[in-house]
Order: C-alpha cells, then structure tokens, then sequence
C-alpha cells in the first residue's frame, strides 16, 4: 500500500514539490495519511486528494483534502 498526493484536476501525482507525475509509482510514498496532510497543509497545496493505492488498483481510495486542513489548534 502507498499513500500518495494526487492533484484532483490534473490526476497527476507529487513526486516532490512542485514536480508531478503520470506514474504512481513515481510518486512520493507518504506512509502514512497524517504525513500526507501535514505536508500539503505545511505547503499550501490546493486541489488536492490523499490517494490509497493498492497492488490491485481495483481497491484504490481517494480522501479529497479541505481547501485548508489545519493541523494543529492554537490554544485559547
């Protein structure tokens, strides 16, 4: 299994940022979904969609990410 950024409009994958990719398997492998969402919150990354991608492609499952999705709350 690897987690990876897939742009929404595009279908192309991060390879690093500002680099993208056609090829899954080019893509940068997360590991893990939380790491996913830091990265494209930490990078202002809009449009994009955390993708779950199998050995077989028939279970693959996209989560599409908010326009902003904070990672931390700052204290009251």
């Amino acid at each position: 299994m690897r987690i990876l950024l897939q742009h929404v409009r595009t279908q192309l994958f991060l390879k690093s940022l500002g680099i993208w990719t056609a090829t899954p398997y080019e893509a940068f492998d997360f590991e893990h979904s939380q790491r996913a969402i830091e990265f494209a919150d930490k990078n202002q990354l809009q449009g994009v969609q955390i993708l779950v991608k199998f050995i077989d492609s028939q279970f693959n499952e996209a989560v599409s990410l908010p326009a902003h999705a904070p990672t931390h709350h700052k204290a009251k």
